[in-house]
């Protein structure tokens, strides 16, 4: 059985569900870099190309619809196992039974898709309250975070269009990654702690104090409900919130 190996790009996947479109013996679809060769597979690895990745953009936006479009983007984000192999089922699932498919609320690959679209995105709405900056010049601006799927690619547009005044670095901590925005184009590109810790060794910036008074100047302890805070701003994105330390 074939396993389709690819970059990690989303055009890599794109490229590799056009190759695996026909294939009835696919075992999995996978990052190179997250792929653990077995008995039962056979790796086929996949080159990357652009114009069959947008053949398959511009059939689903002419024969499907943005919204499966986004399914598709949020499935690949979402970094979930076997999330790969989930997108090229639904993929054909739309294809075989038209765009209509997606109100079978009770079908097995959407109920699946809703799930991770309901994921992403609730985790995306966190990020844009819960990601905190610092100033670490007086031009750029830092944040940190680790975020469960793959958020920054969603966030650039957010953060750049409400801060466009703002030279920017946000690092994703979990996947080696940042963004870089300054004030003329954005971009996202490989990014360590050990490159963080040296943008941060010599920073004194007074916003995380801030934060932490207004922080405990609006707590009324008489009235501490631990449980509803909790609901509110989870404990897991809580070690990138200088106001909670």
């Amino acid at each position: 059985m074939n396993a389709y190996l690819y970059d990690g790009s989303f055009y890599g996947l794109l490229t590799a569900y056009f190759y695996a479109w026909n294939d009835n013996d696919i075992y999995t679809i996978a990052k190179e870099a997250a792929y653990t060769s077995d008995l039962l597979s056979r790796p086929v690895h996949i080159v990357t190309q652009t114009d069959k990745a947008q053949r398959i953009i511009h059939s689903v936006q002419q024969n499907l619809s943005a919204y499966t479009m986004k399914n598709l983007y949020l499935i690949y984000l979402s970094e979930l196992t076997e999330c790969d192999l989930l997108g090229l089922t639904y993929l054909r699932l739309c294809f075989s039974k038209g765009n209509g498919i997606n109100h079978a609320k009770q079908h097995p690959v959407i109920r699946q898709v809703d799930a991770i679209h309901r994921k992403v995105m609730h985790e995306y709405d966190h990020m844009k309250g819960f990601l905190r900056f610092q100033k670490i010049n007086d031009q750029i601006f830092f944040a940190r975070f680790a975020p469960d799927h793959n958020q920054l690619p969603l966030l650039m547009h957010h953060l750049t269009e409400r801060f466009s005044d703002q030279k920017m670095i946000v690092h994703d901590e979990k996947r080696n990654c940042a963004m870089l925005y300054n004030l003329q184009e954005r971009v996202i590109i490989p990014f360590t702690k050990e490159d963080a810790a040296h943008i941060l060794a010599d920073c004194q910036d007074d916003t995380i104090d801030l934060f932490r008074r207004y922080f405990q100047t609006i707590n009324i302890p008489e009235r501490e409900n631990l449980c509803q805070q909790t609901g509110y701003m989870p404990h897991r994105y809580r070690h990138y919130m200088p106001e909670t330390e």
